[in-house]
């Protein structure tokens, strides 16, 4: 069973190496160790904060090998102990988060903004598209009606004719 770390609500993970801020003391680890300065790098309440953490504490437990004589020699043992060096997020990392929220909301917005105009775009078009329809039905009524009336008066215009053949033919 390993040590549990001295602050268990939060055990930071993307860290970058950082220098030992002016008028603090390096310290020493569980393990006796002097512990190494580290800054988070992950976009959140920590950002930018530093801490001490155990020069053991990235080192993973060795996996089981089928034979001793393969198996890499072990890391020291696990020590999980970190300590926070700043109490608060510093200045500069809080304008950073931000201003990175404050691009993450915008951008947001914009693609909102486009979806409007993307879904308003295509409302016009299934509007013309319709309207198109409404004037095809309309024109082929009317072709159909023209049809109907020219054959209409056709058949008129033949039965004129023999109307009148029949006329001349007993005059």
């Amino acid at each position: 069973m390993s040590v549990p770390c001295s602050d268990q609500e939060f055990r930071p993970v993307k860290t970058k190496a950082a220098s030992l801020p002016p008028g603090v003391t390096a310290e020493r680890c569980w393990c006796g160790r002097v512990a190494k300065v580290k800054q988070v790098e992950d976009f959140s309440d920590w950002f930018g904060m530093k801490f001490f953490m155990c020069a053991s504490y990235e080192h993973d437990p060795p996996r089981s090998s089928a034979s001793s004589s393969t198996r890499p020699p072990s890391p020291p043992p696990l020590c999980k102990w970190f300590h926070w060096i700043d109490t608060e997020q510093p200045d500069w990392a809080r304008e950073e988060v931000e201003e990175k929220q404050r691009r993450a909301w915008a951008t947001f917005f914009e693609e909102e903004r486009w979806e409007k105009v993307r879904a308003n775009e295509k409302a016009e078009r299934e509007r013309q598209i319709q309207k198109l329809r409404a004037e095809q039905a309309r024109n082929r009524e009317v072709n159909r009606r023209g049809w109907m009336m020219r054959l209409h008066v056709g058949l008129q215009t033949k039965r004129f004719a023999g109307r009148l053949v029949k006329r001349k033919g007993r005059d």
